[in-house]
Formats: C-alpha cells, sequence, structure tokens
C-alpha cells in the first residue's frame, strides 16, 4: 500500500467480519486511503472555517456503524454551495502531491458537476468509464466525493421544471462524453487483459465524429441550471443536484447545515447532520438502522492501492 499522512491504529488493516460480511485487507487498505484523504480534506476546510458533513452511505455508516459500512467503498461529503465554492479557492494551493482536487475546471474532462479529492499514487476507476470513455486522461486515484448542496425552490411547479430541465442535460452530456473518444474502431482491453468490440458503440462514436459535439457547452449549460435559484437562502431544502437520482432522495434541510455535531468514524470523528434521523429516512426509509448488503452505487470500481491509475490507462490502450 501506498504510504500514508495517517497514523493507522495497530490492527486496523487486519481482514474481520462485520455484520457477517468479512471486510479483507484489501478492502481495509482502500478504507485507509480514503480515511487519509478525509484527514486532509477536514485538515483544510478546518483551517479555513468551513462546514462539511457526512452524506449519503457515509452518514449512514457513521451513526449505524460507527465507520464505513462493510461492503462500502467510498466517502460523501455534503458542503452548501457557498462553502464549496470557497473550498475551491483554496484548493490548488492546499491540497499537494498525491493529494489532488479534482473539479471540471482543474481536470478537463472529469465532469462529475461534484469535486473529489484524490491521491494519484493510487487506482480508483469506475468501470463504465474505464469501457466507454478509452481516451479520457483525467486523475482516477482512489477519492472521496465533495458534494455542493444547491437551492431548492418551495415552488413545486418551478421545481418540477428544474429537475427535468438538469437530468435533460445530465444525460446528454453524458452521453457525449460516453461517446467523447470519436471513432475508436479498435477492440478495447478491460482490466483483466480480455479483449471487446461493440458494433453499436462504434457506429455511435462514428456519429460523434461526424457532429463534432462537445460536452463542455452542454456541462455550462448544466451547472447553470443547477444553480439557478441560489440567489434564494430561505428556501426549506437543499439539494445534490449533479447527481443522477430523484429529487427526493437528493435533498436535504437547509437548517440541518447549521446545526451539525461530531460523531465517530472509525477511528476519527466527522460532523454529522444533528437531525440525522430525518435525513436517513429520506435517503433509506424509517427502516434504515437494519444492515442491508447492497452494491456500490458506483457500478463497480477498479480499486488498487499499490498501482497508480496511469498503470491502467496504459494496460487499456
Amino acid at each position: 500500500m501506498v504510504d500514508l499522512k495517517l497514523q493507522l491504529p495497530d490492527g486496523f488493516l487486519n481482514e474481520e467480519v462485520r455484520c457477517g460480511y468479512t471486510v479483507t485487507k484489501q478492502r481495509k487498505e482502500v478504507w485507509a486511503v480514503e480515511l487519509d484523504l478525509l484527514q486532509e480534506f477536514m485538515r483544510v476546510c478546518n483551517k479555513y472555517g468551513l462546514k462539511y458533513c457526512a452524506d449519503g452511505g457515509t452518514l449512514l455508516g457513521a451513526i449505524r456503524h460507527h465507520g464505513f459500512i462493510p461492503w462500502d467503498d467510498d466517502l460523501d461529503i455534503a458542503m452548501l454551495r457557498s462553502d464549496f465554492e470557497k473550498l475551491n479557492e483554496v484548493a490548488p494551493a492546499e491540497f499537494k502531491k498525491p493529494y489532488f482536487w479534482q473539479t471540471e475546471e482543474t481536470d478537463k474532462g472529469s465532469a462529475r458537476g461534484h469535486a473529489q479529492l484524490r491521491n494519484s499514487d493510487t487506482t480508483g476507476i469506475i468501470k463504465t468509464e474505464y469501457e466507454r470513455q478509452r481516451n479520457n486522461n483525467f486523475n482516477q486515484g482512489i477519492f472521496i466525493d465533495i458534494f455542493p448542496f444547491d437551492t431548492v425552490v418551495d415552488d413545486e411547479e418551478k421545481l418540477a421544471e428544474q429537475d427535468l430541465k438538469r437530468m435533460e442535460l445530465l444525460t446528454k452530456y453524458r452521453e457525449i462524453l460516453d461517446s467523447g473518444d470519436y471513432f475508436y474502431y479498435k477492440p478495447w482491453v478491460d482490466e483483466v487483459g480480455k479483449r471487446h468490440f461493440n458494433l453499436k458503440k462504434a457506429c455511435r462514436h462514428f456519429k460523434h465524429k461526424l457532429l463534432r459535439d462537445s460536452y463542455v457547452p452542454i456541462y455550462n449549460q448544466f451547472i447553470k441550471e443547477i444553480t439557478r435559484y441560489n440567489d434564494i437562502d430561505n428556501s426549506k431544502y437543499v439539494a445534490d443536484l449533479c447527481m443522477p437520482l430523484p429529487i427526493k432522495r437528493i435533498r436535504r434541510f437547509r437548517a440541518d447545515f447549521d446545526n451539525l455535531k461530531e460523531v465517530d468514524f472509525e477511528f476519527l470523528e466527522i460532523p454529522v447532520f444533528a437531525n440525522y434521523d430525518r435525513n436517513l429516512k429520506m435517503l433509506y426509509g424509517n427502516d434504515y438502522m437494519t444492515p442491508i448488503n447492497t452494491n456500490s452505487e458506483h457500478g463497480g470500481l477498479i480499486l488498487d492501492t499499490n498501482k497508480s491509475y496511469k498503470w491502467y490507462l496504459e494496460k487499456r490502450r
């Protein structure tokens, strides 16, 4: 495993069983890299007085497991857009190699809508992107997700209009990115060395080659759309509008960002909503304290704590 700033407790990397699920040494090493990223992220946020808190599976893990959900493979952090933009301003100067602050502005082609803090000496490649975006060169080290939360208007009609528009734009720019290698007729090689060729995808690449489509103007429209109502600061909800999920799953109570508390997360502490119950019920239902083994929402990751993502990108070519 790569060297970390984080001091790991004795035995942390040992394989163990949690909730009947075997957490392997390999998974523990991935967790260690992510906790190291979290510690560095918290250092910078605390230095500049920026608010942040656990969200999604990380929030659930903090409350239910006092750490990672045993079968989870990432960390999710929430910030209001105002704090997120302040962090964007200082991040390039604060995060030094191997840490890398990734947004579309710092790493063209990543185009998430949110930020990721990555360890450049490791590999955390989303398999679908490995398969569909064969010419991407953006940083794909192990990461933690940092999501900006934007204003959700109380007017249901305006909300429905915004939600429809942001999903249309998100779908369109992601499709162009997935075809953005343009006409690439050669078979591609997956992470285990198997060769693949798909005629339908090749035709779609050829179409984009002819049309010379670019994801950039559509992505910019998408960002403009999700931040449309941010001059309103008294709405009931804010939401992680960059995620392709139903609005009911991605919205949070605005007031909860002003009322946080620290809880244990593995051997660190992380801020969470003091009123976490109502947010977790929106996310996972009333029975969220009952563990259910599910797959990561990333759809699979290529994870390696020993090799840089660059090794895998070279292998793919």
